[in-house]
């Protein structure tokens, strides 16, 4: 099982390498998506409409773990609280897609 858990490490690098430069960029929140396009901020449980924020696909990468596709985007809150949120889909236009 071990040597599974580094193998799975080694190829979802790519996921955790991104996410760690954004959050190095300053953005420090880790934002899920709920039921009824509603935000969940994982440090403090806000929670956020999303239209109220702003939304951008900055990468894809392939989660082993899973053996699908995960979309990373960046949140900007519009009060200078900056995240990050990880979906199966993307966020396009205030849709998901």
């Amino acid at each position: 099982m071990k040597n599974n858990d580094k193998r799975n490490r080694r190829l979802n690098g790519s996921i955790t390498k991104r996410v760690i430069d954004l959050h190095h960029k300053g953005y420090h929140f880790d934002f899920l998506m709920l039921e009824d396009c509603i935000l969940l901020c994982a440090q403090n449980n806000e929670r956020l409409p999303v239209h109220a924020v702003q939304i951008q696909i900055v990468d894809q990468g392939y989660d082993q773990l899973t053996q699908s596709f995960k979309y990373i985007h960046t949140i900007d809150t519009g009060n200078g609280d900056l995240g990050v949120l990880l979906m199966d889909r993307f966020f396009n236009n205030g849709k998901l897609a």
